[in-house]
């Protein structure tokens, strides 16, 4: 949703440190703050440090833990989440790529735009921002005015994109707000001037947290924007018999390998070798204020993950499957974004790239949530079908030329 100014400030008082700060030089190694040293809330804490040694060398951390869940900011890549953990219940997949990969070490090109996977293995990372989805060719105009043909990588280079400012903030009064601010500057000469201004927030005690982002258009001209967040999910929620709980207007496969499973798209195998990712995109309905909730509940219902979102903001939603070998990456993302995960040509053609005017800001948002516990899981299942209502969905048995390429 495009906006014309920043978000008023609530007139709260609150703590804050600034960690990174490149235009005033500022850069702190390792910091670390808890409910002890300030004397609200209690049993949280924040702590940063720089890893060391691999392809990790040089990539700052944040760690936030509110008491009974815990998060890893990743300023280096892009305000990115790792991993996370709630009451012991761990929050991430187990990706191929075991440890955190340092942007230097990507080169987004390779394998004909597929380089993007090397670095791959967060719990929730952003693509875009000029483009993301499939990677493939796209028509710019380049410095001396002319029409040339380019190359957009698999989803973007946002998540490889360091912060250029990064502080913690702090709520010194009800809830205590434990809060990581960042900006991520996607930037180049003859080229998209896109800022990225996130807060990543959570409460002491709470089971969720709010990722709160405004992109903005530093350009003297209009620009095109795309945004989806990718928030990837393995065991113990993803399992045989886990299932997706959506209030679905309509889905379709994305290509033929994923109509093949099209009769089972919203419930998952075990780990099988071989198998090929299933890609769905799906028209959600919203609650009374636009906003739709969405979860990936385990086959006994006892654990459940939501991904909660404004339709305005984001209105197109994927699922990607892709329930391979444990030793390849067990994982599904559940994908709230501008637009579908298509050659962004495809999607600039159905009106779903995203328009900023010289200085417009576009604000989005998504909250994570953990629910453990039959009752949890049914209360919130209960939240989807109240937003699904009496709407059946339309199940398309092939691809149709409204989400994806026929």
């Amino acid at each position: 949703m495009a906006v014309s100014g920043a978000p008023c400030c609530s007139g709260r008082r609150f703590f804050s440190k600034t960690l990174t700060d490149v235009e005033r030089g500022i850069y702190i190694d390792s910091w670390s703050i808890s409910s002890d040293d300030l004397g609200v809330g209690e049993g949280w804490s924040i702590d940063k440090c720089r890893l060391y040694g691999g392809r990790s060398d040089g990539i700052d951390v944040i760690t936030v833990n509110n008491g009974k869940l815990s998060y890893v900011v990743v300023p280096t890549r892009g305000m990115g989440i790792w991993r996370g953990e709630y009451k012991g219940a761990f929050l991430g997949w187990d990706s191929p790529v075991k440890e955190l990969v340092h942007p230097h070490y990507v080169n987004l090109e390779a394998r004909d735009g597929l380089g993007w996977l090397d670095g791959f293995s967060e719990w929730v990372v952003r693509c875009g921002l000029a483009s993301f989805g499939s990677p493939g060719l796209d028509i710019i105009r380049d410095n001396t005015g002319r029409e040339k043909k380019v190359l957009l990588n698999l989803h973007g280079r946002i998540a490889n994109i360091p912060a250029s400012f990064v502080r913690v903030k702090i709520g010194l009064e009800q809830p205590f707000e434990l809060g990581v601010e960042g900006v991520v500057l996607e930037r180049a000469m003859f080229g998209s001037d896109l800022k990225l201004a996130t807060s990543v927030t959570t409460t002491p005690g709470s089971n969720s947290v709010r990722i709160s982002d405004t992109i903005e258009n530093l350009r003297g001209v209009q620009d095109e924007m795309q945004i989806l967040y990718h928030c990837n999910y393995g065991n113990p929620f993803l399992e045989d018999g886990a299932r997706l709980i959506a209030p679905i207007r309509r889905v379709a496969p994305c290509n033929p390998t994923a109509a093949q499973g099209i009769d089972r798209f919203d419930v998952f195998g075990p780990p099988e070798s071989g198998f090929v990712e299933q890609v769905y995109f799906i028209e959600l309905l919203a609650g009374s204020e636009g906003i739709t909730k969405v979860a990936l509940a385990s086959r006994d219902e006892t654990r459940a993950v939501s991904v909660s979102f404004s339709l305005e903001e984001l209105p197109c939603f994927t699922l990607w499957k892709n329930t391979a070998a444990l030793e390849d990456g067990y994982v599904t993302g559940l994908e709230p974004g501008t637009s579908f995960p298509n050659p962004k040509p495809f999607e600039r053609e159905r009106n779903r790239v995203v328009k900023l005017k010289p200085k417009e800001k576009y604000h989005s948002e998504v909250t994570l949530s953990v629910h453990l516990g039959k009752e949890e899981v049914l209360a919130v299942s209960r939240e989807i079908e109240k937003i699904r209502g009496k709407t059946k969905p339309v199940v398309f048995k092939k691809s149709v030329g409204d989400f994806s390429p026929v």
